[in-house]
């Protein structure tokens, strides 16, 4: 045979085998995709996550940026408890005590002269959504929420969550962190899509197993005063359906609506639900009844 012809031959052969092994891969990759149920919901964007399996089951917008708002709270107590001891006793400053007495803020009114427990900001912030809290605790582990905001930058990145911003520890707008704003528009908020809140969420819970004990308590106690917690608003909404909720974080601002990462078990089986923007946020039952809807329409 003819060199030219070697080479033809060779050419076919090549062709042949190459091309239905990409062919395959594109009909893997169309299937898979395929297999993400799509969603209909009033909300913005939403996810359904198999905690079991880390498998996306459904979405609508999925991987769409909009601002979270108090769901950022969840990223700044795993770094609390990653990297601050729970007994260390934290003292915020004036700057901080100022942002807790804002009326349009969660907050614990903390007082810039007196010393708290990590472990007690870390439960306000989880269990009751006091910004305050969440502030002191970022300026704790690196001193101002400019270098708080570059490690919750690079955690996320570690985890390939690429559409995360963020501008504080506590998801409220630039401009109501005061003093301790970043370099950033006064209205910025901290952002991210519901894929990668799902995302976020499942390395949490797998890396700090006590986060999801924390979301699961009923009751807070902080400087003498108990009350109940955010997951009995959680609690009381789902306790006539067939999903059991465990917990987890809202997230509630005039630019984010009311938001829900929620953590459901059902036949057995864990799930992450995430909805973003449900409704104005002044409806807080629209969330739940929209993550309720995705889960019906998912499982």
């Amino acid at each position: 045979m003819k060199k030219s012809g070697l080479l033809a031959a060779i050419c076919i052969v090549t062709l042949n085998i190459v091309f239905p092994v990409n062919g395959q891969q594109q009909i893997q990759a169309s299937e898979k995709k395929k297999s993400i149920k799509k969603i209909t919901t009033t909300a913005k964007a939403a996810v359904v996550m198999n905690a079991d399996t880390d498998k996306i089951l459904s979405e609508k917008n999925a991987h769409k940026p909009l601002a979270i708002a108090s769901i950022s709270k969840l990223m700044t107590s795993y770094l609390v408890l990653k990297r601050l001891p729970l007994d260390t006793q934290v003292q915020p400053s004036s700057n901080t005590m100022e942002i807790g007495e804002e009326s349009n803020l969660a907050s614990v009114n903390l007082d810039s002269n007196q010393a708290y427990s990590a472990d007690e900001l870390l439960r306000a912030a989880l269990q009751l959504s006091a910004n305050d809290a969440a502030i002191a605790l970022g300026d704790q582990i690196s001193g101002s929420q400019t270098k708080f905001v570059k490690l919750m930058t690079k955690t996320s990145k570690s985890w390939g969550l690429t559409s995360a911003q963020w501008y504080n520890a506590a998801g409220i707008r630039n401009d109501e962190a005061m003093d301790d704003g970043v370099k950033a528009p006064d209205n910025a908020e901290n952002k991210m899509s519901a894929v990668d809140v799902a995302v976020m969420t499942d390395n949490i819970l797998e890396k700090t197993p006590r986060l999801k004990r924390i979301v699961h308590q009923s009751q807070n106690q902080f400087d003498g005063v108990t009350q109940d917690s955010n997951y009995v608003l959680m609690k009381n909404y789902f306790k006539n359906t067939k999903y059991t909720v465990t917990g987890a974080k809202l997230g509630i601002s005039v630019k984010s609506g009311v938001s829900y990462v929620g953590l459901f078990t059902y036949k057995g089986k864990h799930y992450i639900t995430v909805v973003l923007h449900a409704d104005q946020y002044t409806n807080l039952s629209a969330v739940f009844r929209e993550t309720k809807r995705i889960l019906n329409q998912t499982i």
